[in-house]
């Protein structure tokens, strides 16, 4: 789990980066009688920029990933879905709803005043645990929930996209504009980007060791763009052969209001009864 939001994370910031830094490219015409911009394409130089605005404008998103290669099927990822609704508008104190379905399993996490929230159907009946009290139980499986919120905690200490835009300076090495599409019924620009994982900084690679970057190796990173510079879809292809992981997402809905809300009383379940739940 803490995998798999690293990596939804890891897409939603990449929707407000992945080119390095510069002039947007935006021109006027000083003898024109009237103030009108004409649409103007996206370069290396404005890629960032341009979709960094455009996001933390929107503020908030709906999202669905799904995950496909010989990796994703190594790993039970293949065919598994995840939906979120995610609201940056505060990106020191982000929110997002999450559910997804693994392995028959339905999960959902939630994200709201700072703590993680995760939900496993049966195993928390139905109930969710807050990472953040499990972490500091006496439990001897307190260790392995402290592990995974620092994780996650650490994936998106900082979603905003000026800082993730930073991550990403240096880190392409190529940039191409390959075409257009219809992603549900919008037209949209697609954008073809090569990016070196053991070059990008910042809140998304901090905590990451090395050699897992060097794993990682070169990403490519599909953008599926609208005219309003929001990303309406976007394909990730990470490894080749049977470690290649390819995850597939869909932006809809940017700008509208989400609702994502922490779970109180008896909606929470603590680590103990968890444990005693699944042992009895």
């Amino acid at each position: 789990m803490a995998a798999l939001t690293t990596a939804g994370v890891l897409a939603l910031g990449l929707t407000s980066c992945g080119a390095t830094s510069g002039d947007s490219g935006a021109t006027s015409d000083a003898s024109a009688s009237a103030s009108v911009e004409a649409p103007v394409e996206l370069t290396q130089a404005s890629f960032v920029e341009e979709l960094a605005a455009a996001q933390s404008e929107a503020a908030t998103v709906h999202m669905t990933m799904t995950y496909s290669g010989k990796g994703a099927e190594a790993a039970g990822l293949a065919g598994a879905p995840l939906e979120a609704d995610v609201d940056i508008s505060d990106p020191e104190n982000p929110a997002m709803a999450m559910q997804m379905d693994l392995e028959g399993e339905a999960t959902d996490m939630i994200l709201a005043d700072g703590d993680f929230y995760m939900s496993m159907g049966e195993s928390t009946s139905g109930k969710f645990l807050s990472l953040a009290e499990a972490g500091e139980s006496d439990n001897p499986m307190a260790a392995l929930f402290q592990g995974m919120g620092d994780v996650m905690q650490s994936s998106l200490k900082d979603m905003d996209p000026a800082a993730q835009l930073q991550g990403m300076d240096g880190a392409i090495t190529s940039f191409e504009k390959t075409g257009t599409e219809a992603v549900d019924g919008v037209e949209t620009d697609v954008y073809t980007i090569l990016v070196d994982a053991t070059k990008m900084t910042g809140p998304q690679v901090d905590d990451l060791p090395e050699d897992a970057l060097a794993e990682v190796g070169e990403m490519e990173i599909v953008y599926y763009v609208d005219e309003d510079d929001l990303a309406r879809k976007l394909e990730l292809t990470m490894g080749s052969g049977a470690e290649e992981l390819v995850m597939s997402s869909m932006f809809s809905g940017w700008g509208e209001p989400v609702d994502v809300a922490a779970p109180t009383g008896d909606q929470l379940i603590t680590l103990d009864e968890m444990m005693a739940d699944v042992a009895g």
